[in-house]
């Protein structure tokens, strides 16, 4: 950018106005000829609250424009009613005078310091203001613009050239500078506070989970060795159990034949006890086919003695049925008689046989029962033994396994509990490892690298203007200062520091600038006032350093030889050698009505 003209306007007043080139523009002249008040205007179009103070010559003036041409050729004019906290008026005037009103501070939409500051890249960066309370701020164009200005009091001051460092303004100056030479803002901060947040919420869960840890697990216990106990302890019941039920089998495995004598005693007793069921049945079978021989012999007798008796005596009637008996000639009673006694011979035969039989069935149901007997006992004694030997181990390890199940149990539970606790101490501990992580306070990424370039450039311009140990610069990020030689900019007399200032002002610009970060400008007030040669005998007494003009040669030569792609504008009491003034866009107030320009105002 380049500033191409100021303009101080009031209604019926003659137009005060100022205009400038690219390279050097030096005003120099008598005091009180408007020059600092040409640097409040600077202050006040840069968004200021605050207009210029009003002076003698300023009476009457009511305006200020600023015209500027931007990096890509194009012009815009600035204007700004000389009024307290009043808006900036933005006129386009290479685009049909589109005219834009902006105001002064960050705060508002649209506004001066996001047009400004989208030039060179710098727009919606974020700041820091206090590294523990992790407030974070904007960068605005009245905290750069302390790069690009600086008047004839901040010149000289013992403080940084970035500000006082009061308070949280060393904070916000230190993120200014890291932001300035990295690109890189502190927007990160934002993240940072969301993650203290989370701490803050993390801490209450470990509070929340070690009070329940209090409250159910009051004991004292080294988690570690306890769950062990508890592991081995598992371990032990349950080669118990295995034990205890291998050793059951074992014991049903020794006395498998003992088994296969009972099941083989036991099916006997079956078989037997079938077969004196089948016997009995037989046997009341033939007693049954007994009484029906008896039956027909005793009819066959019964038979044989009525014959007998018919012989002898007439009937008319049967004495059996009563009937008429017809007496026929042609039966023969003694027949029928020896009939019958032949029939019960035949009886008499099977009644002998079936004795024989049924004392052969009682014989065989007589001995199965005695065998049956002998079985039961065999079974019984089998029982005893598998008893001894089987039943009463058994009802030991079933007691045992009982007792091992419950122990068991209860460990499983004990623990089941002590996992968990477990898992609550491990949650804890994670948590307390992710809390311990998030920083309480924000630090700064470290940006030393950029400084150490820095501080070279500030070197070489320096080492140009013949500056005592200009070569052994540092730039002192604490400080937000430089160091020449070990000595802090501070501890120098008031001329030293002003022109060690601009030189870190003019090495700013030098290492910004082709990094895009810098408009391209800088205005210094008053960088050499303190070296009037009449002044050298004043400063010798105030502990100053002499410096001979050389420097002030230097000063002004250098400036004229390697800015002329920039803009720098210099207002001073001292003037530059003449054999200069061809090499720059010298403007002089001379302060006499008689003599040249008198000042920035025209006379009335």
């Amino acid at each position: 950018m380049i500033i191409k003209k100021l303009e101080v306007k009031g209604s019926g007043k003659e137009t005060a106005s100022v205009k400038f080139e690219a390279g050097l523009n030096v005003i120099a002249g008598a005091s009180d000829t408007g020059k600092s008040y040409i640097t409040k205007c600077f202050q006040f179009i840069f968004g200021s609250e605050q207009p210029p103070k009003q002076i003698e010559q300023s009476k009457g003036y009511t305006h200020l424009e600023v015209t500027i041409e931007l990096n890509d050729g194009k012009q815009v004019l600035l204007s700004r009613e000389l009024a307290e906290k009043a808006d900036v008026t933005l006129t386009e005037l290479n685009n049909d005078n589109l005219v834009t009103v902006l105001k002064p501070n960050h705060k508002g939409k649209p506004n001066l310091s996001s047009y400004f500051l989208d030039q060179i890249g710098l727009d919606n960066k974020t700041l820091v203001m206090g590294l523990e309370s992790m407030k974070p701020s904007s960068l605005t164009l009245r905290i750069f613009e302390k790069i690009l200005l600086v008047d004839e009091e901040r010149i000289i001051s013992e403080s940084s050239p970035f500000g006082k460092g009061q308070n949280t303004e060393r904070t916000l100056e230190t993120s200014f500078i890291k932001t300035l030479l990295t690109g890189e803002d502190d927007s990160s901060i934002l993240a940072c506070r969301n993650e203290r947040d989370s701490k803050e919420k993390i801490g209450r869960k470990i509070e929340n989970l070690q009070e329940f840890l209090d409250r159910f697990f009051p004991q004292e216990k080294d988690r570690e060795s306890t769950l062990e106990q508890l592991d081995t302890a598992l371990d032990q019941l349950e080669n118990s159990y295995e034990e205890a039920d291998r050793e059951l089998n074992e014991l049903v495995q020794a006395n498998d034949n003992i088994v296969r004598e009972r099941n083989y005693a036991k099916q006997q007793v079956m078989v037997i006890y079938e077969k004196l069921a089948d016997d009995n049945v037989l046997y009341q079978r033939f007693g049954m086919l007994e009484n029906k021989y008896l039956s027909d012999r005793e009819r066959l007798e019964a038979n044989s003695e009525a014959i007998v008796y018919m012989e002898h005596q007439r009937l008319a009637n049967c004495p059996l049925c009563g009937s008429e008996i017809i007496e026929q000639d042609d039966v023969d009673l003694e027949v029928i008689v020896q009939a019958n006694i032949a029939e019960i011979r035949k009886i008499d035969i099977h009644i002998n046989d079936l004795n024989s039989t049924r004392e052969s069935v009682q014989s065989a149901i007589d001995a199965n029962r005695k065998k049956l007997e002998e079985m039961e006992k065999e079974v019984k004694r089998l029982d005893e033994i598998l008893a001894q030997n089987i039943v009463g181990k058994l009802n030991e390890n079933r007691a045992v396994l009982k007792q091992l199940d419950l122990a068991r149990a209860k460990f499983r539970t004990e623990r089941e509990q002590e996992k968990k606790r477990q898992e609550i101490f491990e949650e804890i501990g994670k948590l307390q490892v992710e809390h311990d992580k998030i920083s309480d306070s924000y630090e700064f990424p470290d940006f030393s690298k950029q400084a150490v370039e820095l501080g070279n450039e500030i070197s070489k311009i320096l080492k140009r203007w013949g500056f005592p140990n200009g070569d052994k610069v540092i730039f002192d990020i604490a400080a937000r200062d430089i160091v020449i030689n070990g000595k802090p900019r501070s501890h120098y007399g008031k001329g030293y520091r002003a022109i060690c200032f601009s030189s870190i002002l003019l090495g700013l610009m030098e290492y910004l600038y082709p990094k895009g970060r810098h408009p391209g400008f800088v205005i210094f007030d008053s960088p050499l006032t303190t070296y009037k040669k009449q002044d050298e005998s004043q400063e010798a007494s105030n502990n100053e350093v002499f410096i001979s003009n050389n420097l002030i040669y230097a000063f002004y030569r250098d400036l004229c030889d390697y800015y002329s792609g920039k803009q720098l504008i210099v207002l001073d009491n001292q003037e530059p050698d003449e054999d200069l003034h061809q090499s720059m866009n010298y403007i002089h107030f001379s302060g006499n009505d008689s003599v040249g320009r008198y000042g920035f105002f025209p006379l009335l």
